[in-house]
């Protein structure tokens, strides 16, 4: 690849001098040339502009006084001929879609007494119809079949919008496999989520007995915050392409699932089934993996000819920061749950773990998966009236000694050694993604700009051998980098309504699951994000909403 750098800018006219030194370049060109460009300063209207100026205005004066003497019957009259010289069949296609959009607004105006008969078919068949009318929608290949679907879908959504966010908690990691629709791809979380979303919004207002009055929350302004920083941000990014796609993707419309979550306020069990959608969803991820892992396919071979676990992901970090995010979860119900969800919790659990530790991830295995882990037990063990620091120093005294255990394997000493060349390499990311923020210290590069500034300009001479970095590894300089110092502070703040949320539920209610799981998993995401991903990507951002909305919602 080329990057361009700028040396220099804004100089004064005249000749200047620069030194340019070649540094590397082994068997290729580290310098490829050089350009000079001079801009004038641009000068004030002269005779010619301001000719044009009145040519246009004495051209909108004509139109406004000629407009209303033109032959409009007669224009319309031929422009309505079009509908005359189709045929038949495309007369009654085009009067069906018409009347189908009549029909919605039907259903839009009686919303409420359908919403009463479709309550009464019960969660499973409801769950069902939902997520069949989503299936054909994901693999039909027909434009009109799933459009057929979306629309019915939508239907479904309006009538239970609960069930849009359990579809979109299943989906989230299925944007790795985009949808062909129309010669383009998308994610089907992204459909997903804003049929959630308008499903949301239609419900709360048309139907009196769903609409309730909206109190101002402190999670509101920071996810308000959060939200216009980051579209601020736009305006200092350099390559707005790819900016403007990760707003879409990772701050917008994750952001849409906890405005949606504010408009329907669930219930204790419509909740229940959300958690369902994200445990099946990592589940689903588990399955896969495990069972390539078995045939030998889609695995990548670390250090030592280490097979690593990767499912649908492009990378096993990816499954380990995901599975980080639901384990917490399993574990909370499977010690504190109750009938058949303990059950089919426990035994996710045991799947999950299987298929993270195969990921062999150096964050996941050090950081994220104990610190889940032991959070959950000890706030477990707290919340029944037992001692906590005995348990609490025997895990900082057998997760030591297994580690050094670990090392004397030689497949798992090159992976797992903490001072190996893959911590060098973290060290230099961090400088050179502290030199960044040293230079752009107020709106950072942009989103996902990352990888464009750090390979071509702020790279260290020590870590030429790998440029395609797209994210610091850190969870601080993440935040800082993409979006400055005013993304930092509202990320913080995003991050502090989480983890306050979790905290006091646990308080509230100490034998709860879904308590001790939010608490487990906010400690993972911030454990592992000291030195990977820990929300710029779609299904983290998603799931960090998800269980934003989730908290904010419990009663």
């Amino acid at each position: 690849y080329i990057t361009t750098v700028t040396v220099a800018a804004g100089l004064e006219p005249g000749i200047h001098t620069v030194r340019l030194v070649a540094d590397r370049g082994w068997e290729q060109w580290a310098l490829r040339g050089f350009a000079v460009g001079y801009r004038p300063v641009a000068s004030q209207p002269g005779p010619a502009d301001w000719s044009l100026g009145l040519l246009a205005l004495f051209s909108i004066m004509g139109l406004i006084v000629t407009i209303p003497r033109a032959g409009w019957p007669a224009w319309l009259a031929a422009r309505s001929s079009w509908f005359r010289r189709l045929s038949n069949r495309l007369q009654l296609l085009l009067t069906a879609l018409l009347g189908a959009i009549a029909a919605l607004a039907g259903w839009l105006t009686w919303g409420q007494q359908a919403a009463g008969l479709y309550r009464r078919a019960g969660d499973l068949s409801q769950l069902t119809l939902t997520a069949t009318a989503a299936a054909v929608f994901y693999v039909a290949p027909s434009f009109y079949i799933y459009m057929a679907a979306l629309l019915l879908l939508f239907v479904l959504l309006y009538l239970r919008p609960a069930w849009g966010f359990a579809l979109v908690a299943f989906s989230l990691p299925l944007y790795v496999l985009p949808k062909a629709m129309l010669g383009y791809r998308f994610s089907p979380v992204e459909f997903f989520i804003l049929l959630a979303f308008l499903a949301a919004l239609a419900h709360w207002l048309t139907i009196p007995a769903a609409r309730h009055r909206l109190r101002w929350r402190r999670a509101d302004g920071a996810v308000l915050a959060f939200l216009v920083i980051a579209t601020a941000s736009l305006w200092f990014t350099e390559r707005l392409d790819v900016a403007t796609n990760e707003w879409r993707v990772v701050i917008l419309e994750p952001l849409l699932i906890y405005a949606a979550f504010r408009l329907i306020r669930p219930d204790e069990r419509e909740r229940a089934h959300i958690l369902d959608g994200l445990v099946a969803s990592g589940l689903m991820i588990a399955l896969i993996g495990l069972g390539q892992y078995l045939t030998g396919q889609n695995l990548i071979t670390a250090e030592g000819g280490l097979l690593r676990l990767r499912s649908i992901y492009g990378s096993p970090n990816n499954v380990a920061l995901y599975f980080e995010r639901i384990l917490p979860f399993t574990l909370a119900f499977a010690l504190v749950g109750h009938g058949w969800r303990r059950r089919a919790y426990g035994s996710a659990t045991l799947v999950l773990g299987l298929a993270g530790l195969l990921t062999f991830s150096k964050g996941g295995l050090l950081l994220g998966f104990p610190v889940a882990i032991g959070v959950v037990l000890l706030l477990w063990l707290k919340g029944r009236g037992r001692r906590v620091w005995p348990w609490l120093l025997a895990g900082l005294v057998v997760g030591p000694a297994g580690l050094l255990v670990v090392q004397q394997i030689p497949a798992l000493s090159g992976r797992l050694d903490i001072l190996g060349v893959t911590s060098d390499f973290r060290v230099n990311l961090w400088q050179a993604s502290l030199n960044m923020i040293r230079e752009n210290p107020w709106w950072g590069v942009g989103l996902d700009n990352f990888l464009y500034a750090y390979r071509g300009r702020y790279i260290l001479q020590a870590a030429w051998q790998e440029p395609n970095l797209n994210h610091p590894h850190n969870i601080i300089l993440d935040y800082w980098t993409r979006l400055g110092i005013f993304g930092l502070l509202s990320g913080l703040w995003l991050w502090a309504e989480l983890a306050g949320t979790a905290w006091r539920r646990w308080r509230a209610t100490p034998a709860h699951p879904f308590a001790l799981g939010l608490a487990g998993a906010v400690a993972a995401m911030l454990a592992h994000g000291l030195v990977d991903q820990s929300y710029f990507l779609v299904d983290l951002a998603g799931a960090f909403c998800l269980l934003l909305g989730l908290a904010s919602s419990e009663n």
